[in-house]
């Protein structure tokens, strides 16, 4: 329930359309598969409602994608192919990819 309320619930409230910074892998994934678990429930119980749900969802799920874009080290502008049919597949693609951190520097003794 906390990895719920850490990966979903505080995307959806506190980083509604925060488009700035950068979202780790677990951050992007973890919202992925709980809105496709929320989608999946509502679906099978009303489907008008997994339609809202979904247009809900919309801009948190656009803001996600281009933080973690961000931080896998690509623009955030590829969220534009998702016009496209073949986008979706660029962008998960793309966020499915390592972060681009730098590396670490050891000191020697």
């Amino acid at each position: 329930m906390e990895t719920f309320k850490k990966y979903f619930l505080e995307i959806i409230s506190k980083k509604y359309i925060a488009f700035g910074g950068k979202a780790d892998r677990a951050e992007f994934w973890y919202f992925v598969l709980f809105a496709f678990i929320v989608n999946f429930i509502l679906g099978l119980l009303f489907a008008p409602l997994a339609a809202l749900f979904n247009l809900a969802i919309l801009l948190p799920s656009l803001s996600v994608a281009a933080r973690r874009l961000r931080d896998a080290g690509h623009s955030p502008l590829w969220l534009f192919t998702l016009i496209f049919g073949i986008g979706v597949l660029i962008v998960l693609i793309l966020c499915a990819l390592p972060s681009k951190q730098p590396a670490r520097q050891h000191k020697s003794k």
